[in-house]
């Protein structure tokens, strides 16, 4: 798997194409309203900090284990899984979150 593997791509692999198209079908409205609006999927389907879903544009999303094991939050009770054997999802550094430290890591502290 390429470590610059995108949610929706990870997704589609891995049996989640409801949430996938979901997701596409969301940024397809704020392009239509000619929106510039990202999102960072990995965090939205980690969930919030108490591992309860999250919603976007009105549309609440599950909480998945490999979120939040990707995002570096404890697994919780409610997140889901396909099967044990979905790929694990790797972070990769984008140049403009150098030397940026997470909100989760600066708790830690």
């Amino acid at each position: 798997m390429s470590d610059k593997e995108e949610a929706r791509v990870w997704l589609r692999k891995n049996g989640y194409d409801k949430i996938a198209d979901l997701i596409d079908e969301i940024m397809s409205e704020w392009k239509e309203a000619g929106k510039s609006t990202r999102r960072n999927w990995w965090d939205i389907l980690a969930g919030d900090k108490n591992g309860k879903p999250k919603n976007v544009a009105g549309r609440e999303f599950p909480v998945l284990k490999v979120a939040q094991s990707r995002q570096g939050k404890p697994v919780s009770k409610s997140a889901i899984s396909r099967s044990r054997k979905e790929e694990k999802q790797s972070v990769w550094k984008l140049a403009r979150w150098e030397g940026h430290i997470p909100n989760h890591e600066k708790e830690k502290e």
